[in-house]
């Protein structure tokens, strides 16, 4: 019977309160579990005997290190959340040893893609400012004209007769894309590292970024913080944006050269969705605050239930179909890392 180890840090409630328990009660249907909750920085190893251990589930209660690695024989899965980077393990001791790392960052995927996709939704029909106005007892009933309620002077009505650009396809950018195919948008996408055959199966064209900024009614901004995608939006394909474009930024504002942006949002040339900013808390004087164009989430794509569990389920089924000799779906591999670490980008890795 395999034997794991779930590492913790005592407060992991506070920012994961559904991952504890079911951690354990899947963990304990594949075999032994030990669970190691500490404050200690000393390395795993000197806190608990890891000499029997088959997989750890590291979620902090102590430096994971070279030496952990080296004491533990038997090790040949360990699971984590680094932001698919890697941060926080022994990299070169794990994969001298062919250790498979299993990256439960994906494990916010759904969620974050479903979030941006409502965002999207929201903003094309002016929910959150009708919400307002009917929680605030205005009168209503009053559109633009009889069968027409949206905002003319921003892209409007139905998600499947726009041209959607999606910045990033991977694993919420690329939900996002498949989706807006499947609703009929013309969708089409920058990611230099997406198979082909994948884009070919969602229906969805690679494009460059200078024609994404010029043809997209709607941008997902889906790409994650890497050097190499600093301000791929920039100023000048900002005012490329055809006038009463939404632009949805989903993942991090990394990618995008947000005082150009809010200067057309503010001008009211643009409209925005947004659960992440430049700045967060995003100040209460902000001037993309209390504006017609801008739907807002204050950082909350990820944060569900559902995206806790899957943390723990993702970390189950993977330690299971490697206990079985199988190649597990979501290991974290050298290419990734350096995608997510390197300023350049490195073709064809996922």
């Amino acid at each position: 019977m395999a034997t794991f180890l779930f590492t913790r840090r005592p407060n992991l409630e506070r920012d994961w309160p559904f991952v504890h328990d079911q951690m354990v009660k899947r963990l304990e249907a594949l075999g032994t579990l030990k669970i190691l909750n500490s404050t200690e920085d000393a390395p795993i190893h000197e806190q608990i005997d890891v000499s029997d251990v088959d997989g750890i589930a590291y979620y902090g209660g102590g430096k994971f290190t070279a030496e952990t690695v080296a004491a533990a024989p038997k090790l040949k899965m360990v699971s984590a959340n680094t932001d698919n980077g890697g941060y926080g393990l022994p990299l070169d001791a794990l994969h001298e040893r062919d250790i498979a790392i299993i990256e439960t960052t994906r494990a916010w995927a759904q969620s974050v893609a479903e979030c941006a996709f409502g965002l999207a939704l929201m903003s094309l029909r002016s929910m959150g400012q009708w919400h307002e106005q009917m929680s605030a007892g205005k009168p209503l009933w009053t559109y633009h004209a009889g069968q027409f309620c949206d905002n003319p002077d921003f892209v409007n009505g139905d998600i499947g007769t726009k041209n959607v650009g999606v910045m990033g396809m991977g694993q919420i950018g690329g939900r996002i894309a498949k989706w807006c195919a499947q609703f009929g948008a013309t969708t089409f996408g920058y990611d230099p590292f997406v198979p082909q055959s994948l884009l070919d199966e969602w229906g969805v064209e690679r494009v460059e970024m200078d024609e994404l900024a010029e043809r997209a009614d709607i941008v997902f901004v889906a790409i994650p913080p890497t050097p190499s995608a600093k301000h791929l939006l920039n100023r000048e394909r900002i005012y490329k944006l055809r006038k009463g474009a939404l632009v949805t930024i989903i993942t991090r504002a990394h990618s995008v050269e947000m005082s150009a942006l809010r200067e057309r949002i503010v001008k009211n040339e643009l409209a925005g969705a947004f659960d992440v900013y430049d700045v967060e808390p995003l100040p209460v004087d902000d001037e993309l605050r209390n504006r017609a164009n801008v739907t807002h989430t204050p950082h909350i794509a990820g944060r569900t239930v559902d995206a806790n569990l899957r943390t723990a389920d993702m970390t189950a089924d993977e330690f299971e179909r490697i206990l079985k000799g199988q190649e597990p779906t979501f290991r974290l591999t050298k290419k990734a890392i350096n995608v997510r670490r390197e300023e350049k980008p490195q073709e064809g890795a996922n």
